[in-house]
């Protein structure tokens, strides 16, 4: 049975790019937007790949928000709810002091109400695990002038989501900023000037694509930050194997003046950790570059060099390594210091180790 997502405002720009995403990967699609013109030209140019539905419609309507869940229902429940669609209000945007606030009403009711409403009817219908995802917008966190009542409504979606995340802790709740985009919106709130320069909305596709199939925990994300699989590398670390541990240390510590970060001595080896900038620099004796790959590979394997990444989420980004061609030496591990890490090597021979600090918020899977 494929998967189903349910995306509103899906006619044209965010929402028609993560419905024709989804539908070259096959996902059975829920779609809405008040232009029912504009709706089956969406729908007609997905169906050829995936089973869709299309339903136009008002969110701001409670019986159109039935009528979605409905689908979803009888497609088999839903994996992904996405609110997508919203209104700008008033174009061009007038400052708060002269907001008409029967127009600021309607704003906060498609843009606040509908997306909670739907997520309360769609509840019952969430796969568990299932991820819902409310569209959000940097002005929700910046004090644009011009921009209070479309910002104060995604502010309001934005804490709405949090809470949310916090009350339904067995769903994956994303509240996300796709980034400026060149789509009618974004030209409505720009009305006479040239937006070319701003990206296509699929350029914030893939971000949208990590959340649906990945396992990142709920949060607020900038979709263009986390377009790679296993974006949310923490730290790069070269580690040296060395003969001479004393005169490595000098020439590392003392020669090129990089200031000590961690240093230890013990039964099993020596370390030192130095600060290269934006990188560390560890060096290990012999003895300890033994312990390390005996504890992560149950056997002496490293060289000289071996680079060691730190990652929000062990398992992604493993499984991304893998999928480029990485080759797994062991099984995650737990280390003695209370880390999570796997040993893998690159195509070229590198070896490579994957770690997820041990007090990191998300745990392995």
């Amino acid at each position: 049975m494929p998967r189903v997502a349910l995306i509103t405002g899906a006619s044209r720009g965010l929402g028609l790019a993560l419905a024709r995403a989804l539908a070259e990967k096959g996902w059975a699609l829920v779609i809405d937007a008040r232009g029912t013109e504009a709706l089956e030209h969406a729908r007609a140019e997905l169906a050829g790949k995936a089973q869709v539905v299309s339903i136009p419609g008002d969110v701001s309507n409670d019986w159109h928000l039935q009528a979605l869940v409905e689908a979803a229902r009888e497609l088999g429940g839903l994996d992904v709810l996405v609110n997508n669609a919203s209104i700008l209000g008033p174009s061009p945007q007038p400052n708060l002091a002269e907001y008409p606030l029967e127009v600021l009403e309607q704003v906060y009711r498609v843009n606040v109400l509908a997306p909670l409403r739907l997520i309360q009817l769609a509840l019952p219908v969430l796969k568990p695990g299932a991820c819902i995802v409310n569209v959000t917008s940097d002005a929700g966190v910046e004090a644009y002038p011009g921009w209070g009542g479309y910002g104060s409504s995604k502010a309001a979606l934005e804490q709405l989501s949090h809470v949310l995340a916090a009350e339904q802790p067995e769903f994956k709740v994303y509240w996300v900023d796709p980034g400026d985009m060149n789509t009618q919106m974004q030209q409505e709130a720009f009305p006479g000037e040239d937006i070319s320069d701003r990206l296509p909305p699929e350029a914030s596709v893939p971000g949208f694509l990590t959340l649906f199939e990945g396992d990142l925990p709920s949060g607020r994300y900038k979709a263009r930050e986390i377009g790679q699989k296993w974006q949310g590398i923490q730290g790069f670390r070269i580690a040296l194997t060395v003969a001479d541990f004393e005169r490595a240390a000098h020439f590392y510590r003392d020669g090129l003046g990089l200031a000590v970060l961690e240093e230890w001595d013990r039964p099993d080896g020596r370390g030192l950790i130095l600060d290269a900038g934006r990188a560390t620099l560890e060096l290990l004796d012999v003895p300890q570059v033994e312990t390390v790959d005996r504890i992560e590979a149950g056997r002496r394997v490293s060289g000289p060099v071996r680079f060691a990444l730190e990652v929000r989420r062990l398992e992604v980004a493993a499984q991304a390594l893998q999928e480029a061609g990485a080759e797994v030496i062991h099984p995650p591990v737990r280390t003695p210091w209370g880390d999570h890490n796997q040993r893998l090597r690159a195509p070229d021979g590198m070896q490579i180790t994957l770690f997820q600090v041990g007090n990191a918020k998300e745990p392995i899977s």
